[in-house]
């Protein structure tokens, strides 16, 4: 499938942040990614120039689709709006059930068929997105930058457990940087049953096994599975080894330390983002 485009709590990280708008991404490996160019807006609205398609013709992200009168989850095409994007199009997943719907799906793990190891990929699978919308998937942390610099938004953390047990975790605040900035995440104002296990993550750089984090100049001891914002003992990392949701000798699953513990490795998980603007029906 190609595609046309494409803060609370203590950090262990800190960083200022760029906003940068990128272009041409894809939703597979092999396709190339330009660098891009800085812009100096991050607002909840868009000044009209930005970009010459019409707001809900062609919509930014899942939250504009449902506006469109769309409730069934599904796959959909959007057009993020932005000046480099041309308003090209990307394919993405879309929950129109969850809290109201209208939202984006940037990660899904569970059981599909595929290895334990299938989210052990290395930068650039990363940046681009792998995975199948019906399935498993990462979006690409290029498309997660440029859909979440395009308005002010919020996440949703989906998981269960193991045992059957379910959980979320909503954040008010949250988006990430360009690669340029190593995807530094910022995520803040968590609420829900789930717990903040991400929230020390904050102002992290992303991670793969092939580039990671650096701290106070070291780079970590430890090399998790899955690209991940961790710091040296990560509370959460969503994108660890698929274990079936047994228990582990290793902090290397499905991991989220407040719904699960560090020695759970979680059965499913859902990523979704919103903007806060959004008002559901």
């Amino acid at each position: 499938m190609k595609s046309g485009i494409v803060s609370h709590s203590f950090s262990a990280c800190s960083e200022p942040f760029l906003l940068l708008i990128i272009s041409d991404l894809g939703l597979t490996a092999s396709i190339e990614i330009p660098h891009a160019e800085a812009v100096d807006s991050k607002s909840d609205e868009f000044k009209a120039d930005e970009c010459k398609c019409e707001k809900h013709f062609k919509p930014m992200d899942c939250s504009e689709i449902f506006e469109n009168g769309n409730t069934e989850s599904g796959i959909y095409t959007i057009w993020p709006r932005n000046r480099l994007a041309n308003c090209s199009s990307l394919e993405v997943y879309c929950d129109m059930d969850t809290a109201g719907g209208g939202w984006t799906l940037i990660q899904r793990r569970g059981d599909f068929g595929n290895g334990e190891d299938y989210f052990a990929k290395n930068w650039e699978q990363y940046k681009a997105g792998f995975g199948d919308l019906k399935k498993e998937f990462w979006i690409g942390n290029d498309n997660i930058f440029i859909i979440t610099n395009q308005a002010q938004y919020s996440i949703r953390f989906d998981m269960t457990h193991g045992n059957g047990k379910t959980a979320f975790t909503h954040y008010e605040n949250f988006w990430i940087d360009d690669e340029d900035k190593m995807y530094l995440l910022h995520i803040s104002e968590a609420s829900g049953p789930g717990g903040g296990a991400i929230s020390n993550h904050d102002q992290c750089p992303f991670y793969t096994r092939d580039r990671p984090n650096r701290l106070d100049g070291k780079v970590m001891e430890k090399v998790h599975s899955g690209g991940w914002w961790n710091n040296a003992w990560p509370s959460s990392n969503l994108n660890g080894l698929n274990l079936n949701g047994q228990k582990i000798t290793d902090v290397d699953g499905i991991q989220w330390m407040n719904f699960g513990g560090f020695y759970n490795s979680l059965a499913a998980t859902e990523m979704k983002v919103r903007p806060k603007r959004f008002h559901a029906k």
